[in-house]
């Protein structure tokens, strides 16, 4: 594995985009089950995620740094709304999944539209973190966040 700063926090996000994914493909597929479980693996993960940058990196980012660590917690909590928001949707759509295929297509069409504030804010939050945040934390302090507790 790369030891570069970036190469934590890129490995970790690629992990959770991979299990996202995963989740947005069991959706298309309009296996809304399959969709929930993977959702409930995926959120379990970001909050593992969190709670790591929360804990172990966010309190040692440096005085001047580029964005202070009230950024990176307001847009932890952003997420964590959102996806909880998103949850409650699909729940509801697997618990009573649509009959017919006309209704299956719009429910995963409204499903997926759901995600996209989602999306957007974990991109954004993603850049933000590979930009700033991996180049402002020793590369020894990152490895020992990461390891073994992801």
């Amino acid at each position: 594995m790369d030891t570069t700063p970036l190469a934590h926090l890129e490995h970790q996000h690629q992990r959770l985009d991979g299990m996202l994914q995963a989740h947005l493909l069991d959706l298309v597929g309009a296996d809304f089950t399959s969709a929930l479980v993977r959702l409930q693996r995926w959120r379990r993960a970001l909050d593992r995620h969190i709670g790591i940058e929360e804990t172990w990196l966010l309190p040692h980012l440096p005085a001047g740094a580029r964005w202070a660590a009230s950024v990176y917690h307001v847009e932890h909590e952003r997420i964590a709304l959102l996806a909880d928001k998103y949850a409650v949707r699909l729940r509801a759509v697997a618990a009573r999944p649509p009959r017919g295929e006309r209704a299956r297509r719009q429910s995963v069409l409204a499903l997926l539209d759901a995600t996209h504030a989602l999306r957007h804010v974990l991109e954004h939050h993603h850049e933000r973190e590979h930009t700033a945040l991996a180049h402002e934390l020793p590369d020894g302090l990152q490895a020992a966040a990461w390891r073994h507790r992801s």
